[in-house]
């Protein structure tokens, strides 16, 4: 057995998690090259450099985790996982590129070819992940949490559908009703609600923490999902200041119990998760207020962003140590080596300053506009997304380098 009672008994490939990873992270390098590219030819496309952001930096990390945490956390086993993350990742990855190359283009072969391909594999996994989970007997909060987000991750991805057959011409449908659903559904039941239901496991596993109120455990999701709706019923603040109130008490009581750990070192990844509360509090505090397409709901979407990636980030850098060290372990590789030995701290300490450096020149350069910083911003979130796919690669390597030290084949 491992921390927090996790079993690798039923533990995919670690290549699985790393192929997902690391293709997140040059997604994240692929925006930023394209945010230059934008400035330089002086045309912003906010479409396709959202959709590279949320397709291919977070949309991927999610589904490559969700392969590991399924049968590791809550004893959902996929069989075969490793054909069917190579079907899936292969349809995200030349899916996500393609739609962003329609968004960039305006051509419609490109935007529906690029939608097929996502749809054959998000499609293809999503239901059989939702389906394994549905056939457990008992659930905790993290894997009942699950159900609800992949369950939204599936609607989302039908009302992005629609969203794109209607800017191609296909349908006449309300397109900023549409879009109001997809935004709030992907943002808040997919990514949203994966992320807490992530967090109830992993905060207290890893920082030894309290565990958060089992009474909100059990109820945040379908709470979630509700005001989700409510949200959706009208175009007012009032009935969306529910949900943000759910989301800020998540954050709030997340530092709490940051605060309150037993293992009270500096930590870089304590500080990831720090920054993500502090952006996810700022965004919920807009979000009520923020009409749809204004500069008001860009600012939203800036600081929500601001704290995925933060959380993100944290987790890159805890899950790719832990399963190097978690796998060589259980292979009785002989001195298989920390997870400080994996990717070193100073190593993250830097990404935790460059992330922030980051986010600080981003908003300069919202809310000036001026050229110059937005050209730096790119650099430096350029320079962030270099050198956290640096760090995966390395630490990657460790694994296969130590569990196949005579040039044996791994599984690929």
């Amino acid at each position: 057995m491992t921390p927090g009672g996790l079993s690798l008994l039923y533990a995919p490939p670690f290549s699985i998690v790393a192929r997902f990873f690391l293709t997140a992270s040059l997604f994240g390098l692929l925006g930023a090259f394209l945010g230059i590219y934008m400035i330089l030819k002086g045309s912003f496309n906010l479409q396709a450099l959202v959709h590279t952001y949320t397709l291919g930096f977070m949309a991927t990390t999610m589904v490559g985790a969700l392969f590991q945490m399924l049968p590791v956390v809550a004893g959902a086993v996929i069989e075969n996982p490793l054909q069917k993350a190579r079907y899936t990742h292969i349809f995200m990855l030349s899916g996500t590129l393609l739609l962003v190359l329609g968004f960039l283009s305006s051509e419609k072969p490109l935007m529906l070819s690029g939608l097929l391909l996502l749809l054959g594999g998000i499609l293809f996994i999503t239901p059989i992940m939702l389906y394994k989970l549905l056939r457990l007997k008992s659930h905790t909060p993290t894997s009942s949490g699950m159900r609800y987000a992949i369950a939204m991750f599936i609607l989302g991805t039908l009302l992005g559908t629609l969203l794109v057959l209607s800017l191609s011409g296909e349908f006449s449908l309300n397109y900023l009703l549409l879009a109001r659903a997809h935004f709030s559904v992907m943002l808040f039941g997919w990514v949203g609600i994966l992320i807490v239901s992530v967090a109830f496991q992993v905060i207290e596993m890893f920082f030894v923490t309290e565990p958060y109120p089992k009474t909100y455990t059990r109820w945040f999701h379908p709470i979630t999902l509700a005001l989700i709706a409510l949200s959706l019923c009208g175009d007012t603040w009032i009935l969306r200041l529910p949900l943000s109130a759910l989301f800020i008490y998540f954050a709030l009581i997340t530092v709490l119990r940051l605060r309150q750990r037993r293992r009270k070192i500096p930590d870089p990844l304590v500080n990831l998760w720090y920054t993500g509360m502090l952006f996810l509090v700022l965004s919920m505090l807009i979000f009520p207020f923020s009409e749809f397409g204004s500069k008001s709901f860009l600012t939203f979407l800036l600081l929500y962003g601001a704290f995925v990636h933060s959380v993100i980030l944290a987790m890159m850098y805890r899950i790719i140590p832990f399963l190097v060290w978690l796998h060589l372990s259980n292979m009785g590789v002989p001195n298989a080596p920390t997870m400080h030995e994996v990717i070193k701290p100073g190593r993250v300490w830097v990404q935790f300053y460059l992330h922030i450096a980051s986010l600080f020149v981003l908003f300069i350069a919202f809310f000036t506009g001026f050229k110059a910083v937005w050209f730096l911003c790119s650099l430096l979130y350029a320079l962030s997304f270099a050198f956290l796919s640096l760090n995966l690669f390395r630490g990657i390597l460790v694994y296969f380098r130590r569990a196949y030290p005579q040039g044996a084949s791994p599984q690929r």
